[in-house]
């Protein structure tokens, strides 16, 4: 799969942890049901998607440190997404396998971060570009940790957490998508531009 197609799925998919939130509630408002499972299982699919388009533009640098980052971070994010089925099949299950493979989504969450700077400083991707994946990282600590601590679980939380996620998430799609090599092929290609125009 390319990494154009990687960065679309991320951005395609990146509301959907709003949607959650905004329909089936947050914090001690959430009610587990299938379609939170749905919704949660979209959301990572993105998420892990943009990650691997990251791995495939190198964009965490071309040494072994940074492929292992960002192969770590898809690691936590596979058992995290699975949690995700499980909840589609049974939404109201407190078993210990469900509890374990929950734990790998804070756990993605967290790593985020060490990922984000690893590619903010790796400086592969373009300025833009390379700071999506470390807002993506700040996240879970500015709203699932700080903000709760300011605001408590209120509707400025809910918010902030929703509206944040949509941005932070979308952002890590477009900027795989446009750092695809496919789009730096037809920029530079003069004959692919003379095209486009003539038919403007």
């Amino acid at each position: 799969m390319s990494t154009r197609t990687l960065g679309l799925i991320g951005i395609v998919c990146s509301p959907s942890l709003a949607l959650q939130l905004k329909m089936y509630g947050a914090f001690g408002d959430y009610k587990p049901t299938s379609m939170v499972g749905l919704l949660c299982f979209i959301y990572m699919t993105g998420w892990l998607c943009s990650v691997i388009g990251l791995y495939k533009l190198k964009a965490a640098g071309k040494k072994k440190f940074g492929k292992i980052i960002l192969i770590i971070q898809i690691v936590f994010l596979i058992p995290g997404d699975i949690s995700n089925i499980y909840c589609i099949i049974q939404p109201a299950t407190s078993s210990e396998l469900f509890q374990i493979l929950d734990l790998f989504w804070p756990v993605s969450n967290m790593f985020m971060l060490i990922t984000g700077l690893a590619v903010f400083f790796a400086k592969q991707l373009s300025t833009w570009k390379r700071t999506a994946p470390l807002i993506v990282g700040l996240w879970f600590p500015l709203t699932i940790v700080i903000s709760r601590l300011v605001f408590g679980t209120s509707l400025i939380t809910v918010n902030l957490t929703c509206y944040y996620s949509v941005l932070a998430w979308s952002m890590l799609g477009l900027a795989v998508y446009c750092s695809s090599p496919q789009n730096s092929a037809e920029n530079s290609n003069p004959i692919q531009q003379n095209n486009k125009l003539a038919t403007a």
